[in-house]
């Protein structure tokens, strides 16, 4: 996918938003994060990015999703081979990319729903915890850190 001026601005609007939420003082307690919330207009509008790691080349060799089943902590980051590469972790319609439907901060913890197995890249089903709007999506796994916080480590 080539970037073209669309593409640019919208980044750059997730990147400012993300910087100002990050950068400016608020009240909140330190467990709780707050993004601002992607109009359905602009959902629709997003197409999904290229990645920076391989993706799966024949979607229909997929596996089918199973419950994960564990209750432990998971964190997105945006984060790739030691490069913050989406402060704003985009959240998918499947393991397809065929939209976005929704997007958290970095460092954002969440609970995995679901886990998909595939020939390239495994895809989690992820909800948000502590950010509001609560958002729910599929996300690659280069991008979930399941062990330590992506902030501290």
């Amino acid at each position: 996918m080539e970037w073209n001026s669309i593409h640019i601005q919208r980044w750059s609007l997730l990147f400012v938003v993300f910087w100002l939420l990050t950068a400016c003082g608020t009240s909140q307690t330190s467990s709780e994060v707050t993004t601002a919330p992607l109009s359905a207009a602009e959902l629709q509008a997003m197409s999904a990015p290229a990645l920076p790691f391989p993706d799966n080349p024949y979607p229909n060799e997929c596996g089918i999703p199973t419950p994960w089943g564990l209750d432990d902590p998971a964190w997105l980051s945006g984060a790739y081979d030691n490069e913050l590469v989406q402060p704003v972790v985009l959240l998918y319609d499947s393991h397809s990319r065929n939209r976005v439907v929704g997007a958290a901060p970095h460092g954002a913890e969440v609970r995995i729903k679901l886990a998909q197995s595939n020939p390239t890249l495994n895809f989690y089903l992820v909800e948000t915890i502590n950010v509001e709007p609560q958002q729910e999506g599929w996300v690659p796994e280069p991008f979930l850190q399941l062990e330590t916080h992506p902030v501290e480590s």
